[in-house]
């Protein structure tokens, strides 16, 4: 259940075939999605879904393939800003993931 209205994004997802290249992060794909920020003060309070190091949060809906070491990345008129993914965390609604919950970096 993703409920709200998302930004425009790209996922460049990294090592999603098997090959056996010395430079792993040159093969990767591009896909549109759609992400919001997620506060995490609530969370926080609990002790839970706190990263060491992370400078922010986003939700993402479950239908996106999302791992550890992919990058979100938005485009603005003059630069881009890529966030790199530390952690991922899946938040479950009546038995079954609704969405995956980034831990991000900026680079």
């Amino acid at each position: 259940m993703f409920l709200v209205n998302g930004i425009k994004c790209t996922l460049r997802q990294f090592n999603r075939e098997d090959s056996d290249n010395v430079y792993d992060d040159q093969e990767y794909k591009d896909v549109p999605i759609k992400c919001c920020p997620y506060d995490v003060d609530q969370a926080v309070r609990f002790g839970i879904y706190t990263i060491p190091g992370a400078t922010g949060y986003y939700q993402v809906p479950r239908w996106v393939d999302v791992r550890e070491g992919d990058q979100i990345i938005f485009k603005t008129k003059t630069r881009e800003i890529v966030h790199t993914i530390l952690k991922v965390q899946d938040e479950w609604i009546f038995n079954r993931i609704e969405n995956y919950i980034c831990a991000v970096k900026t680079r």
